[in-house]
């Protein structure tokens, strides 16, 4: 699916992604520039007149391509998620190739999802934030979520033989949701930005791999 392309998958209709080589270049600056100022406001807070400048490219480019602000932050999050998926897949294909058993699969695939959110952070963060008010891009974020939350899935239970809970599916699809939520709030990807950060991270990844192998290793009761 491509990057530049959100209208492609129907999650951003006021686009309108340019054909030939020049306003290619432009159109990511665009981009480009929308992000820059996300990650370092750490907001949705800045103009297009901003977007403009840091970018070289004029605001009436800018308007010739989006209808909006809006429209422009939602295909910037359409290309940092897509970049973000990409890379987690990968590391979730990784982990399972690499892994010597349920245990260690779990800690590498904590590892995998963990390293990839911290590594995205900064541009996560703000739409994340965002998600709460503006349903484009809690729909966006949902869809990629559930894209990685069906690899990790797939990989874990590739090694049902391993798993003792009574119900493999429900079990593997919790210990997702486990994993993923003190992760993202360390990061501060939600509302609550002041419960960002508590504790120490590598403390944190390794004891949410051993309670999530330890629950999927539990013997029905």
């Amino acid at each position: 699916m491509s990057k530049d392309a959100p209208a492609e998958a129907g999650l951003a209709t006021n686009v309108r992604a340019p054909q030939q080589g020049r306003s290619k270049a432009s159109f990511e600056r665009m981009l480009v520039a929308a992000e820059n100022l996300l990650a370092s406001r750490g907001s949705d807070e800045f103009t297009l007149n901003e977007v403009s400048r840091t970018g070289k490219v004029s605001i009436g480019s800018i308007y010739c391509r989006f209808d909006s602000k809006d429209a422009l932050i939602h295909a910037v999050q359409f290309r940092v998620l897509g970049r973000v998926n990409e890379e987690m897949l990968a590391q979730i294909a990784i982990a399972r190739e690499d892994a010597s058993d349920l245990a260690d699969l779990v800690r590498r695939l904590v590892d995998a999802v963990a390293e990839t959110l911290r590594k995205h952070a900064a541009l996560m963060r703000p739409l994340m934030v965002r998600a709460s008010s503006d349903p484009v891009v809690a729909q966006t974020g949902k869809q990629f979520y559930a894209e990685s939350a069906e690899a990790f899935i797939t990989a874990v239970l590739a090694r049902r033989e391993e798993i003792r809970h009574e119900d493999p599916i429900r079990a593997t699809e919790s210990a997702f949701r486990i994993l993923y939520a003190p992760f993202a709030r360390h990061l501060g990807f939600g509302s609550a930005i002041e419960a960002a950060w508590e504790g120490d991270w590598v403390v944190l990844k390794e004891d949410i791999s051993r309670m999530i192998a330890a629950f999927l290793q539990s013997p029905p009761r």
